[in-house]
């Protein structure tokens, strides 16, 4: 089959198809320059660092949650709006 008779169908595809379909043709033509681009085994330790950030839980900090923060973007944003140059 020919590239120009390929297009139409490869157009077709959709964004996750087209995303597939260059992953399979990277992996492909890298074989053929002697390559080898799949993914290797992980090492151990790295095993043990991804399962202890999988573990481990995040604190995400938000002004919304603070009383004084939202005071004081609220300051700010009054200042700005009082500006000249705003």
């Amino acid at each position: 089959m020919s590239l120009s008779e390929l297009l139409p169908t490869v157009e077709q595809l959709s964004h996750q198809d087209k995303l597939r379909l260059i992953h399979f043709l990277l992996l492909a033509v890298a074989k053929e320059e002697g390559c080898n681009l799949e993914p290797t085994e992980v090492s151990n330790s790295e095993n043990m660092l991804l399962q202890q950030l999988a573990s481990t839980e995040a604190v995400v900090w938000s002004p919304q949650t603070d009383s004084a923060s939202v005071q004081a973007l609220s300051d700010l944003l009054v200042a700005a709006k009082e500006a000249p140059n705003a």
